[in-house]
């Protein structure tokens, strides 16, 4: 019963929040409401297909009235990169049809639409949105570190089941990072990797926020999500946030701050010797042995043999349902019987072809021009696609379409206040953010 409630109130608090916002604040509002829902009813664990359906159709009916509520003498900003991102949803649509169960393929077909229909929102957001989408971050992340703490003692079950049912029990799940503990935690995210990617997305705005902002409870929010990371033990990410980070610094770089970054970046290579990184996740000869390291190699070994298939396979893929043939016909390999992939550019190769993985990769590309926050962001998600296929879940999608499609303005690290104070411009429009836009060296 609480599933269902939970659904209701989050739905109708969302609708009601646009409704009630100004029009200039409606996207912002928007995509904090559909960054809720996506967190709280992870479709692809949801047994109940209503539920699902009814988030997914209220992500779609959010991003509807954020658009229609927009002001009106406000021009559209640059939509290429929402046109880029319905393109690659659209492809994937297309490839799903006829693949699966009626019930299954509207579910994976809803999926996409509501990440696409985001995509035409976020292009929206403000320099001065940047705090209501951080506090969003910033609730989400308390809560659901909370909850994955009390997993860890106990106290409560995960809210959604594994899609794995022998892994449904958390002292089933070895939390390699932090061995003390229980195991892996989930929160209502149905699996420890998609928790993994929303803490790790979280402590970027988060940062970002903190060095816009100087506010202290956004620095203490990248703590939390440093902890709810470790809580989920997922070593993958911590890996991918690095290289985030990284990113995200050099996108910020500017010529007077070269040799504190230089600096900065020797102290932390000094660290990672004397705390022996590879280690300390567990990536040395253990992980090298095991079963996730032993099967990944294989798949991302089968490029050859899926470059074999035929010119049409290559270019349009198998087949979204085709995954289990391809293992067992033996063109693409995998360790212990698995029959899936963990390698989001080999999945989408593999199945939707060549032209899913360009349109993909373009999609990344986009964060280019969105600031430091979209490059660290995307970053993430490059780096994350080694390890899991990234488009089979619904927070994964909408964290791409917000990560990539970012307004320069909304991921450009400014002069203090040149940004946030005033204005009305997303790098488009308004003075505001216009000041921003230049001042900023990315």
């Amino acid at each position: 019963m609480i599933g269902p409630l939970v659904l209701i109130v989050a739905c109708v608090v969302s609708v009601w929040s646009v409704l009630r916002a100004p029009a200039a604040s409606a996207p912002a509002r928007a995509v904090s409401a559909i960054i809720v829902i996506s967190t709280l009813i992870p479709v692809g664990s949801v047994r109940d297909q209503t539920m699902a359906m009814a988030a997914l159709a209220t992500i779609v009916l959010l991003s509807l009235l954020a658009c229609g509520r927009r002001e009106a003498a406000t021009p559209w900003p640059p939509l290429w990169g929402a046109v880029l991102f319905a393109a690659f949803a659209v492809w994937l649509i297309l490839r799903i049809l006829g693949q699966f169960s009626p019930a299954a393929t509207l579910l994976q077909v809803g999926m996409l639409a509501s990440a696409m229909a985001l995509a035409f929102v976020v292009p929206l957001l403000r320099a001065e949105d940047l705090r209501t989408v951080a506090d969003t971050f910033l609730w989400l992340i308390l809560a659901h570190t909370a909850y994955a703490a009390l997993e860890q003692t106990g106290t409560v079950d995960a809210i959604w089941p594994l899609r794995v049912e022998s892994l449904e029990k958390i002292d089933d799940r070895a939390n390699v990072l932090l061995p003390a503990l229980t195991g892996r935690s989930q929160s209502t995210f149905g699996h420890p990797i998609p928790f993994a990617v929303f803490a790790s997305v979280a402590a970027l705005v988060l940062l970002h926020a903190t060095a816009q902002t100087r506010r202290p409870r956004y620095a203490g929010g990248v703590v939390v999500a440093a902890v709810a990371l470790a809580l989920s033990g997922t070593r993958s990410a911590v890996v991918a946030v690095l290289a985030a980070l990284v990113a995200y610094g050099l996108a910020n770089l500017r010529w007077r701050r070269l040799l504190a970054m230089i600096a900065a970046t020797g102290i932390l290579a000094i660290i990672a010797l004397l705390v022996d990184l590879p280690t300390l996740l567990a990536l040395d000869g253990r992980f090298e042995s095991s079963v996730s390291y032993i099967h990944r190699s294989l798949v991302v070994g089968s490029w050859d043999a899926l470059w074999a298939r035929g010119e049409a396979a290559v270019v349009f893929g198998s087949g979204a349902g085709a995954s289990a043939e391809l293992f067992r016909a033996g063109i693409v390999r995998g360790a212990s019987n698995l029959l899936y992939f963990d390698n989001a550019y080999v999945s989408l190769f593999a199945l939707s072809g060549l032209v899913a993985l360009v349109l993909f990769c373009a999609v990344l590309a986009r964060s280019l021009f969105g600031g430091a926050l979209a490059i660290g962001g995307a970053t993430f998600i490059a780096v994350m696609g080694f390890s899991f296929d990234e488009q089979q879940w619904q927070i994964v999608l909408v964290l791409l379409a917000f990560c990539a499609l970012l307004p320069r303005a909304f991921g450009t690290v400014s002069r203090p206040g040149a940004g946030l104070e005033g204005g009305d411009g997303a790098g488009h429009r308004g003075s505001g953010a216009r000041r921003a836009t230049t001042t900023a060296e990315t």
